[in-house]
C-alpha cells in the first residue's frame, strides 16, 4: 500500500500542476443538438444491426428495447416500406454494426459528419460512400414515418430536462470539475448530440470530441444520472493530456500507470461533483452500476484514500 500511496500522491501532483485558464462565466456549458435526423437514423440502424447479430451487448438495458420498438413501427408500414427497412438493418448487421465508434475511428468520423447535417440536410453532404448514401436515403422516409417523431420528442425532452438541472446546478458542477483538473472548458460549450439509441453504454464520447447520449427510457441518462453522464463523457476531452501527465510522473517515480486510471478518475470526479448537488441519497454511476467490480477494483481504495480527499 505504501508504494501505491506514493504513486497516487505523484499522480495527484500531476493533476494539480497542469496549467489552467481561470474560471469565468460561460454562455453555455453544453451545446445540445436534438434534431439531427441523419445521425438518429444511423444510430437506430446500428443498434438494430447489433441486435440482429446477437451481439452480447445488445441485451444491455440502454439498447434492449430497440428491437421491440422497431417491430411496433414496422406494423404501421406498407409491405414495400417494411422491406426497405429490413434490408437496411440487415446491411448494417453485415457491415457497420460490427464496428464500435469507441474503438473504430472511421465509424466515429462518419458519425461526426452525420451530426453536422440538420434534419433537412442532404446525406451526400456527409461525404459517405455511395452504397451507404443510397441505403440511408432509401431508409429515411421510412424512419421519418414510423420512428422519427417519437425519437425527436424523446431527444427534446431529454435536453429540456437536462438544461433545467444545468440551470440550477451546472455552474457548481463545472467549477468543481475544472478546479479538480485545472483544465479549461470550451468557451462556447461542449457539444452533446441526443439520439434515441446511442450505444449499449447509454452515452459515449469518442474521437473528435463527439459525445452522443441516448434519450430512450432505460438508458440511464435521465435526471441526475443524465447530468453525470454528460459531464463524465465530456471530461474525456482531457484524456490525452491527463494520460501524458500520468505517464511522465509515473516514469519519473520509477513506476507505471495502472490501466484505466484516467477513466477511474473521471468516474470518481464526475460522480462526486453531481452527488454533492443532487438530492440526498443520489448514488454515482460507478457505484450504482458496479463499475469498480468490472476491472477497476484495484483502483478504488487508492482513489478513496488520495483523490476523494483532494476533491
Amino acid at each position: 500500500m505504501r508504494m501505491k500511496a506514493t504513486f497516487f500522491g505523484v499522480m495527484l501532483l500531476a493533476c494539480v500542476v497542469v496549467a489552467a485558464a481561470p474560471a469565468r462565466a460561460q454562455a453555455a456549458i453544453f451545446k445540445f443538438e436534438s434534431d439531427e435526423f441523419w445521425l438518429n437514423l444511423h444510430k437506430f440502424l446500428h443498434v438494430l444491426g447489433s441486435a440482429q447479430n446477437k451481439d452480447p451487448n445488445a441485451s444491455r438495458e440502454a439498447v434492449a428495447a430497440a428491437p421491440g420498438e422497431a417491430e411496433r413501427g414496422l406494423a404501421t408500414l406498407t409491405d414495400a416500406e417494411r422491406k426497405i427497412w429490413v434490408d437496411a438493418v440487415t446491411a448494417y448487421a453485415q457491415g457497420l454494426s460490427k464496428q464500435d465508434p469507441i474503438r473504430d475511428q472511421n465509424l466515429a468520423s462518419l458519425e461526426l459528419r452525420l451530426a453536422d447535417l440538420d434534419d433537412a440536410g442532404n446525406v451526400a453532404g456527409a461525404m459517405v460512400d455511395e452504397s451507404l448514401r443510397a441505403l440511408l436515403e432509401r431508409a429515411a422516409p421510412v424512419y421519418r414515418k414510423a420512428w422519427w417523431p417519437a425519437h425527436r420528442t424523446s431527444n427534446r425532452a431529454f435536453v429540456a430536462a437536462t438544461q433545467q438541472l444545468l440551470k440550477a446546478q451546472g455552474q457548481t458542477v463545472l467549477q468543481f470539475i475544472t478546479r479538480a483538473y485545472q483544465m479549461p472548458w470550451p468557451a462556447d460549450g461542449y457539444p452533446v448530440h441526443a439520439v434515441a439509441y446511442a450505444h449499449w453504454a447509454g452515452a459515449y464520447s469518442t474521437w473528435g470530441n463527439l459525445l452522443i447520449v441516448s434519450t430512450s427510457a432505460g438508458a440511464g441518462t435521465s435526471g441526475w444520472g443524465g447530468l453525470e453522464s454528460v459531464f463524465h463523457e465530456s471530461m474525456h476531452q482531457w484524456d490525452d493530456a491527463v494520460d501524458k501527465l500520468l505517464t511522465a510522473h509515473a516514469t519519473a517515480a520509477g513506476g507505471r500507470v495502472r490501466f484505466n486510471l484516467s477513466h477511474a478518475l473521471v468516474f470518481s470526479t464526475a460522480g462526486e461533483a453531481v452527488r454533492r448537488v443532487a438530492p440526498t441519497g443520489y448514488v454515482p454511476y460507478a457505484e450504482s452500476a458496479g463499475v469498480w467490480q468490472r476491472g477497476m477494483q484495484a483502483l478504488k481504495a487508492p482513489i478513496e484514500e488520495i483523490w476523494l480527499p483532494y476533491l
